[in-house]
């Protein structure tokens, strides 16, 4: 008999159906909106990080700023349990010009055959021949910066660096979809950025591994190897990636202010359900119910509100984002996104489902405070 409010709480839930179907389906709505914008801002991240990872090694190797390595260490960094490629490279800032048009330009000197294992750079070939880029005497440009300067395969231009020139071909345009990398990158042979830094040395080496999401395993084994500075892909783009989060921070707290409101409307549906119910409430604590019994009778609905609309919610965002995945939101240019990508956000899914428990325990606090204050003598003396 202890546990008898459960009993009482689940039928008041379904004598009052329209308020809780109301109660239920406002929880819903709101969590099946946070849920969706949750999932494009997860598919947002997801989609720059693939991109950038197409030019980007997993983790790279650095001498440190103005030094060189002067030294191969490419078999001691192979020797590190986990490493499946790496390849040494020169970086440097640049121009590259052609007539009058002239664009800022990060430049980057790879050893084509090592780059190739490392990256895959034939499969991000827009256009051009694969062949003619491994004689390494050309330069490869990004998509964009081709259009800016608006040159095409063939084209001569001029490769400025801190301390030469280099009139060059251009053998191959790339495409990443990632606009730092299309309109801000340049490649050129080993060999070619050597000369242009005056230099026989390298600023470090590019490495693959066998599990990208836990780069931060390899930092030390690769230091001990090669004794250098040992940074993983995403601290390159530290910037890019706390603006998505600040984003996607802002856009959660927004919708959490529409979680309340859902909240606030549902406080009111049982207020006047508390109003209707203190004959009830009345009886039964002239019954010998205790105020703490009584308050539970409200929070099991509350809980039982946010519990069903946060599931139901859930379940509605996952067609959603199933559906939208399949559909192409075509974006404006200026977005340099073929589409407008979306992934479901499983690893929000639970703490957005605690977030509607939450909604509907605290729309029921109040009402649930009033009824443990009604007075039975007094609820039966104004209905006799």
């Amino acid at each position: 008999m202890g546990t008898w409010y459960w009993f009482v709480a689940v039928r008041q839930l379904r004598f009052y159906w329209k308020q809780t179907l109301g109660s239920i389906l406002g929880i819903s709505a709101a969590i099946t909106a946070l849920m969706v914008v949750l999932s494009f801002a997860q598919g947002i991240h997801d989609f720059f990080g693939e991109r950038i990872l197409l030019l980007a090694p997993h983790l790279t190797i650095e001498a440190g700023i103005n030094a060189y390595v002067e030294e191969d260490y490419t078999e001691e960094i192979l020797q590190v349990p986990g490493v499946l490629a790496a390849a040494p490279y020169l970086q440097f800032p640049g121009l590259v010009q052609k007539g009058l048009a002239a664009e800022p330009v990060t430049v980057k000197a790879v050893d084509w055959e090592a780059e190739e294992k490392l990256l895959r750079m034939s499969s991000l070939l827009e256009r051009g021949d694969w062949n003619q880029v491994l004689q390494g005497e050309g330069v490869v440009l990004g998509a964009e910066l081709a259009r800016l300067l608006g040159v095409g395969i063939g084209d001569g231009v001029v490769v400025v660096s801190p301390s030469r020139s280099l009139p060059m071909m251009v053998d191959g345009v790339f495409y990443t979809g990632y606009y730092g990398a299309d309109a801000g990158l340049v490649i050129v042979g080993l060999a070619v950025g050597q000369y242009l830094m005056d230099t026989t040395g390298v600023s470090g080496y590019g490495v693959r591994v066998e599990d990208f999401a836990q780069a931060d395993l390899y930092i030390e084994p690769l230091q001990d190897a090669a004794g250098m500075w040992v940074r993983p892909w995403y601290t390159k783009e530290q910037g890019l990636f706390i603006s998505m989060e600040v984003q996607r921070t802002v856009l959660i707290w927004v919708l959490v202010f529409t979680l309340l409101v859902s909240a606030l409307g549902i406080m009111n549906v049982y207020f006047l359900r508390a109003w209707a119910q203190q004959r009830s409430v009345g009886i039964l604590r002239a019954l010998g119910a205790s105020p703490r019994q009584i308050a539970s009778l409200f929070l099991i609905q509350g809980l039982t509100s946010g519990l069903v609309g946060g599931a139901l919610g859930i379940l509605a965002a996952r067609g959603a984002v199933w559906g939208l995945s399949r559909l192409t939101i075509r974006l404006p240019q200026v977005f340099y996104l073929e589409r407008l990508p979306i992934g479901w956000a499983q690893g929000d899914s639970w703490w957005v489902l605690s977030a509607a428990v939450l909604t509907g325990l605290l729309a029921v606090i109040l009402p649930a405070l009033r009824m443990t204050k009604v007075d039975p003598v007094e609820v039966v003396r104004r209905v006799s």
